[in-house]
């Protein structure tokens, strides 16, 4: 799709993104806008521009388990979280404002990581109000938390002969 932001980092254009894996059905990335207490959150996204989940055909939800399961694995390597919360929304009811099918994977540590997991609208628009112009996170800081996750991917991908 043409203005699908998601459909645009797939296609080469990842300024100022950060891809943790890639393969030929999939890319993660991290959410260059909010972190929790505890690491970065990521974004699985289908190469498949598809307006949401329930429109996933078979074989990518067959891929898509393990692909979480990998970036889970990861981030409680690199990160050392108690819990991860995996999201995602089906139209603008529910919350979605991009209509590229992806899930939120998110580690938690806290109350306030939970917060920002079921309710990132509110905590989006906290952060909109209180800091004017830009609001991503600070560029290195989100390249150590997704190195972080890169490296520990490579060693359970080598691990597991994946």
């Amino acid at each position: 799709m043409e203005n699908c932001r998601f459909c645009k980092i797939i296609k080469g254009d990842r300024l100022d993104e950060e891809i943790v894996y890639e393969d030929e059905s999939f890319i993660v990335l991290t959410d260059k806008f909010r972190k929790t207490s505890i690491g970065a959150i990521c974004l699985l996204i289908p190469k498949l521009h598809l307006d949401n989940i329930l429109e996933l055909p078979n074989e990518h939800s067959q891929k898509m388990v393990p692909m979480l399961n990998l970036v889970s694995k990861a981030m409680y390597k690199a990160f050392g979280n108690k819990g991860i919360r995996i999201w995602t929304a089906v139209n603008k009811e529910a919350g979605q404002s991009i209509f590229h099918c992806h899930l939120h994977i998110v580690p938690c540590n806290s109350l306030k990581d939970r917060i920002i997991a079921n309710f990132p609208g509110i905590y989006d628009l906290k952060r909109r109000i209180l800091k004017f112009g830009n609001n991503k996170l600070n560029q290195n800081l989100n390249f150590k938390l997704a190195e972080k996750l890169r490296n520990q991917i490579k060693l359970i991908k080598n691990e597991h002969q994946i």
